[in-house]
């Protein structure tokens, strides 16, 4: 007996927002529905640098990918295929970085965190492959529920791991956006790649820390359930919730489902 073959087409939407504090929006995001391939991005440096480094990212990733893909023959990518590529356009998108930051004074210690949702086919189904670097974040929204898919590359979340903090603290602590991981900060960038089966009525969603700063994981789940499988009324809401909350960052937000 052949296996059913999975069907339809995974299909991304985005949306953005300066907030109510900041007086430039540095997130950056790219959805490409063709290629199955979403990035989001959150700059940080200096008012050009977060800005142009985010921007750099979401380019560059899509553009080696898609080089990259154009010579793939198989109907199946292989999730370890899917990982060497992503992480070809992850450390890519970091030399361009740290190349732009090397070439003008004033972009100097620019970079940007990064989270990048690439899904493909197997002979049994969808699957998700991520690749992050930095506190934005993945989420998966599977039958009422949301689960978090990446871990936060943050001082906090280190001293969380060793029990030196309690999540309480690292709510409001002041050290608590200071990131380990990120694109443009060191030579490589080593971003974290992990691949996860996908079933036909999962969400995903993807977001910058302007969303998490003001929403709860718990607060997320309950809009995401109100208003599924409304990809545009979801993202209305996460972004409208956060700045009536005080919206202190640019908030970004990408909701993928299968159509």
């Amino acid at each position: 007996m052949t296996s059913p073959q999975p069907s339809g087409k995974w299909t991304g939407i985005g949306l953005t927002d300066i907030g109510l504090v900041r007086k430039l929006n540095q997130d950056a995001f790219s959805i490409d529905n063709t290629l199955q391939l979403w990035v989001l991005a959150d700059g940080m440096g200096g008012h050009a640098g977060g800005e142009l480094a985010s921007q750099i990212a979401v380019k560059t990733i899509p553009d080696v990918i898609r080089t990259q893909l154009a010579t793939e023959t198989s109907v199946y990518v292989q999730p370890e295929k899917i990982k060497s590529l992503l992480n070809q356009g992850l450390e890519s998108a970091n030399k361009s970085i740290r190349h732009e930051a090397a070439e003008h004074e004033r972009l100097k210690g620019m970079g940007t965190t990064i989270v990048v949702v690439a899904i493909s086919r197997s002979p049994t189904g969808f699957q998700a492959s991520v690749a992050h670097a930095g506190d934005s974040r993945a989420y998966l929204f599977r039958q009422g529920s949301l689960s978090l898919w990446t871990k936060d590359h943050t001082l906090m979340e280190e001293r969380l791991a060793l029990n030196l903090i309690t999540p309480e603290q690292v709510r409001t602590h002041p050290l608590r956006h200071v990131l380990t991981k990120a694109l443009g900060i060191n030579p490589e960038a080593q971003p974290i790649i992990q691949t996860y089966p996908l079933e036909p009525s999962d969400l995903i969603l993807l977001c910058s820390d302007g969303l998490t700063k003001m929403l709860t994981d718990q607060e997320i789940q309950t809009i995401v359930g109100q208003e599924a499988p409304h990809a545009e009324a979801i993202c209305r809401t996460l972004v409208g919730t956060a700045n009536q909350l005080g919206g202190e960052d640019n908030t970004t937000v990408v909701l993928i489902g299968l159509h």
